[in-house]
């Protein structure tokens, strides 16, 4: 048995001297942190290799998990890193229940479907150029094929490197067998990774393939092992950063066409114009207090004997005429000549944002938000790889 007390105290050493970096990753991304600087350590004789490989194992992981975090905090007050809630969608930005799936859709110009929540936050700052990144558990949703199927949009998808994610892939690819009559696979469906390739020329680390899928491979990598690279290379997203790359290498466009864009900017033109509106939404709240106001009015009105009990029933609010449709007529109009009254300013302030932004191609805003969000070692070892159609070639 490994001498987990050396092996642990080792760990919390390295968690308490880099927190600040590990505060704001996910649970399983800082396992990934922790482990190479357990690496150094090894390396350093301060721990031992078997301690290490304890470390490695699912019941390592589940310690730190489970244990060591909690212990921590109550002994420190630092907290726990956390996982991402399953279902979820980015779009423009904001994070919405994966129920809002249909909504997102239609306003998309691409889609990137994550295996991981936690890996779909780091791909947020791509919602903002129009691809929905969508986040399920594990497998896609029919919905979702069925609704992919009915457009030639890209579908991209991101999984770990492991059977579990290449069947995901292939879900996408070719259907499942219980959906086989449906035809639901794809054409413009796009296999992003992780592939061993990509994990060899970055040298992420691997952990040992699930009992279940042992008889097809018997190491996997995780999309949380690129974690190790913030350490190694000092990327802050590497999970964005590898996306990145392999749409680059892919010949996938990163950001819209100008018509695209067009598109984009008219939605948050929308979206700004309705947040305007959001103090005024506030007031009209007000109007909601009035029945209850009313109500309580009426009933201090009536008179009620002292000693005796009343059997008396009470009518029905909707056996009561009430017409208050030419007073909500007259509050609408008023509402609407005051909006067109703010209108002016509105568009003012609006189109001085767009005719005072900086105009670019298509080419220099593409390189423009790659050096933004991507990294040059990322750009340069997946480059070494070859695409299907070269290694047809």
């Amino acid at each position: 048995m490994p001498r987990r007390s050396n092996l642990w105290a080792n760990v919390e050493q390295i968690i308490l001297q880099h927190y600040d970096e590990l505060k704001n990753r996910r649970i399983r991304g800082s396992y990934y942190i922790v482990r190479e600087y357990l690496t150094q350590r090894l390396k350093e004789g301060k721990i031992t290799e078997q301690e290490f490989n304890h470390f490695l194992s699912a019941q390592g992981y589940a310690t730190y998990r489970d244990d060591l975090w909690p212990s921590i905090e109550k002994q420190y007050g630092l907290e726990r890193p956390e996982a991402k809630p399953i279902g979820i969608i980015y779009d423009r930005g904001v994070e919405r229940p994966i129920s809002e799936f249909e909504k997102v859709y239609y306003r998309a110009r691409g889609f990137i479907f994550v295996e991981k929540a936690d890996e779909a936050e780091d791909l947020k700052e791509l919602s903002y150029h129009g691809w929905a990144i969508v986040a399920g558990q594990g497998f896609s949703t029919r919905l979702m094929r069925q609704l992919f199927k009915l457009d030639g949009r890209p579908v991209l998808a991101l999984h770990d490197c492991d059977t579990a994610g290449e069947w995901i892939y292939r879900v996408f690819d070719v259907g499942s067998r219980r959906t086989n009559h449906l035809k639901l696979w794809l054409e413009n469906v796009i296999d992003l990774g992780l592939h061993e390739d990509d994990a060899s020329l970055l040298a992420l680390p691997t952990q040992p393939e699930a009992g279940k899928f042992k008889k097809f491979r018997n190491e996997r990598v995780e999309l949380s092992a690129l974690s190790v690279l913030k350490v190694r290379w000092g990327v802050e997203n590497p999970v964005l950063a590898y996306t990145i790359a392999k749409m680059r290498k892919l010949g996938i466009r990163v950001t819209p066409t100008p018509e695209e864009a067009r598109d984009l900017l008219k939605d948050i033109v929308e979206e700004r114009v309705k947040e305007a509106f959001e103090e005024l939404s506030d007031k009209l709240w007000e109007l909601f207090t009035i029945p209850a106001t009313a109500a309580s009015k009426f009933a201090d009105e009536l008179s009620y004997p002292d000693a005796e009990i009343v059997d008396a029933e009470v009518p029905q609010i909707a056996d009561i005429d009430l017409d208050f449709d030419e007073p909500i007529k007259r509050l609408k109009e008023v509402l609407e000549k005051e909006f067109e009254k703010i209108k002016p300013d509105v568009i003012e302030k609006a189109q001085k944002a767009i005719d005072e932004a900086e105009l670019l191609d298509e080419d220099e805003y593409e390189q423009k938000i790659i050096s933004k969000l991507s990294d040059s070692r990322i750009l340069s070892a997946i480059a070494k790889l070859s695409t299907p159609k070269e290694a047809d070639a």
